[in-house]
């Protein structure tokens, strides 16, 4: 018998592969040769300084929500409930972050956010979270493209949502296609601008309230009189469930928005897999870093609050793209944001357009780091896959040291913000809203999985405390950090991401059920869908990795070998020696540099 002829589409498969695969052959034609010089090595470039490290997570943790979503959540809750919805957001974050910085100070390895869960509950559910952080990321980096381009629109041009998400994006791609080394350097820049920026603005606000400039501070310092699922005006006071429940419930609804504000702090530790001294710098990160932009997101929307009527049509509300008969103007940019309504009612007319470009910076900057997350996470993903294509690809670099297959992958979903062009006319910012939605709810899974790994974690130094690791002992407390009020708070972040995540959108199924008044049936569809397609993705990859790869829940027997671990390139002295004669201020203050 005779062999089938094979097919034009098998052949140029096995040409694929065998160049790909390999990427080791420079002799083997145009491809092969495509393929050496740009997946030539295997491992990061470790480069980056404490420093270096700090930017990145900073500049990833500021975005743009304080200065776009904030009015919004103003609306909704009034600037007391406001105040207190990003209490409660900010606590969310403290308490993952407790759990990460005591784990990364015992097991500083690469790819942290996937080791955990993997090492310390199941591998499926280490997978699941890489493979879902890898996609929030990737969606956040639209969501803030998005942001930025609208708010290019500030300014009457010609230049459209088309052309500045097209330059938005070019940029984003060359600045994460760099070394790593000079990528650290931008975003340290990047970070000290965005502290001038954040401290600016609260001056700003304070300034505003002691009366600077001519017009007169409109504001109204209370919180709504109940729920009402498109906010509040003068005119429509009336709130859907009225008293104390409603204003519970109005608080929950601002809590489910702002935590995508807060998210972030977590970044310093993707940049492990290239750290110059991971063992040394990433606890102390993990540990500071995101109590900064927390201290100043909690003064800021305090003082915009005390410079603001929530009542004002002019701040951004759910759903309402018409008031008493006229369309509201500036719906997609940073004319809707209460700070720059809050100048503009002071009378200070060369900040709101001064204050826009920086809000496009902060976004952009931020989509920066979202698309260097996303594009390390799927390098270490590829590197741990058992398929060779994968593996050879994504997991490679160039000679730089520079991941451009996983970057390049990572990038590709960026063409989704160009849906937003179809969307400039309506009010209600759906792809905005749908994007971070899409962020928002894998990320409380990832944090609800690093919790549970810190609660087992805290197990097996229990059962190992006499033979291996003693958490209670001296030695542990000068070498490691040792969170106070364990298990309180990763009890406390296990619970509050997964509320979070369950209840964050029974707005929408209440607007679907009582049929609101000023409330798209569609729009509140797309609401709906958008909060909990992220979780649910989540759990059908974990249920269907664990039943293909038959995947079992780690035992305390199996983590007799998981203490202690030092990456490679670490030497004895990069190791902390003990604890060193730093005050606590000092402590605090040291990754500031």
């Amino acid at each position: 018998m005779f062999a089938a002829e094979p097919s034009i589409g098998s052949v140029l498969c096995e040409i694929a592969y065998v160049s790909i695969g390999s990427g080791n052959d420079r002799n083997s034609g145009m491809l092969g040769w495509l393929s050496y010089e740009v997946f030539r090595k295997d491992m990061l470039d470790r480069k980056l300084e404490s420093h270096h490290i700090t930017g990145i997570g900073f500049s990833g943790a500021v975005g743009i929500g304080l200065f776009s979503t904030s009015g919004e959540i103003i609306a909704l809750g009034g600037p007391v409930g406001a105040f207190l919805a990003f209490i409660f957001a900010g606590l969310v974050v403290f308490s993952v972050m407790r759990c990460l910085a005591e784990m990364v100070s015992v097991r500083p390895v690469t790819a942290p956010l996937i080791d955990f869960p993997h090492t310390f509950v199941d591998e499926a559910l280490g997978f699941t979270a890489g493979l879902m952080y890898w996609l929030a990321n990737c969606m956040s980096m639209v969501t803030l493209t998005i942001a930025a381009a609208m708010f290019t629109q500030y300014w009457p041009s010609s230049f459209g949502m088309t052309a500045a998400t097209f330059v938005l994006l070019l940029a984003l791609f060359f600045m994460n296609a760099c070394g790593v080394q000079l990528y650290g350097r931008m975003e340290w820049v990047f970070k000290w601008l965005k502290i001038a920026l954040l401290i600016g603005v609260c001056i700003l606000m304070i300034l505003i309230r002691a009366g600077v400039g001519p017009g007169k501070v409109d504001s109204n310092f209370e919180i709504s009189p109940g729920f009402g699922p498109t906010g509040f005006f003068a005119d429509r006071y009336q709130a859907a469930i009225p008293g104390t429940g409603g204003r519970i419930l109005a608080v929950w609804t601002c809590t489910t928005i702002a935590i995508f504000q807060f998210m972030g702090g977590e970044i310093v530790l993707v940049t492990a897999g290239e750290a110059k001294r991971p063992m040394r710098d990433l606890p102390i990160a993990a540990r500071y870093m995101y109590l900064l932009p927390i201290s100043i997101y909690l003064v800021a929307i305090l003082f915009v609050g005390l410079n603001v009527n929530y009542l004002d049509p002019r701040i951004y509300h759910s759903h309402v793209s018409y008031y008493n008969g006229a369309r509201l103007e500036g719906i997609q940019t940073a004319a809707r944001s209460p700070f720059v309504i809050a100048v503009e009612n002071a009378g200070i007319r060369a900040l709101p357009g001064f204050l826009d470009a920086c809000f496009i910076f902060s976004a952009l900057t931020a989509a920066n780091t979202a698309l260097y997350v996303s594009s390390r996470t799927l390098f270490t993903l590829a590197q741990r896959s058992t398929i060779r294509p994968i593996r050879s690809t994504l997991g490679r670099t160039n000679n730089g040291h520079t991941p451009l297959a996983a970057i390049t992958v990572s990038f590709l979903p960026g063409a989704l913000a160009f849906l937003a062009v179809r969307s400039r006319e309506r009010a209600f910012q759906e792809p905005i809203h749908v994007f971070s939605r899409l962020y928002t709810g894998p990320v409380l899974c990832i944090y609800a999985a690093q919790c549970l790994a810190f609660l087992r974690f805290l197990a097996a130094t229990k059962y190992y405390k006499r033979t291996t690791i003693n958490r209670d002992a001296e030695e542990y407390r000068d070498r490691h950090y040792r969170a106070h009020w364990q298990p309180l708070w990763a009890i406390l972040g296990l619970v509050l991401c997964t509320l979070l995540m369950v209840f964050s959108g029974w707005s929408a199924i209440y607007n679907l059920c009582a049929g609101s008044t000023g409330v798209d049936r569609g729009d509140a569809i797309v609401d709906l869908v958008a909060s909990y397609i992220g979780p649910l993705f989540f759990f059908a990859i974990l249920i269907a990795y664990k039943v293909i790869k038959r995947t079992r829940i780690r035992t305390m027997g199996d983590m007799s070998n998981v203490w202690f671990v030092r990456e490679a390139s670490e030497t004895e002295d990069d190791a902390p020696k003990g604890r060193k004669p730093r005050n606590r201020f000092y402590g605090f203050l040291s990754w500031v540099k």
